[in-house]
């Protein structure tokens, strides 16, 4: 049980480091790779929860003080995970917006740039009548 501890413990690690760095990604970089980002986290999610089903089976079956607080510390790591990856969700969410946002001025841009334009073609058509056939 204590190896399963320990190797929770170290996934733990991991993903808190990963979330780290993907959140500071923000901070050093013009554009993170979100997918990428989010895939990297779910792997380790993924891992994290086959081995906590593990560890709690075998806690199950040994009702004493170390497992009780075995438990309770990864309760603490794990709520601890999920407080940053809100953190994360809400760096993620505001990057979106900011996208978004400047996508919107592009298209305005645009348009703007377009009457342009269509005024300049219309003033840039020669005002010549043919007579000839």
């Amino acid at each position: 049980m204590e190896k399963e501890f320990k190797k929770i413990e170290a996934i733990l690690n991991r993903l808190h480091d990963l979330q780290k760095d993907h959140l500071e990604s923000f901070d050093k970089k013009a554009l993170p790779d979100l997918e990428k980002q989010s895939q990297e986290r779910q792997i380790e999610v993924e891992v994290l929860m086959k081995s906590v089903a593990g560890f709690v089976k075998t806690a199950e079956n040994k009702s004493n003080a170390e497992a009780e607080s075995m438990v309770v510390n990864l309760n603490k790591r794990i709520t601890a995970l999920l407080e940053q990856n809100k953190a994360l969700e809400t760096k993620v969410n505001l990057f979106k917006d900011g996208i978004k946002n400047e996508m919107k001025q592009v298209a305005k841009g645009r348009k703007v740039i377009q009457s342009y334009q269509s005024s300049a073609a219309v003033l840039n058509n020669p005002n010549v009548i043919s007579i000839t056939n």
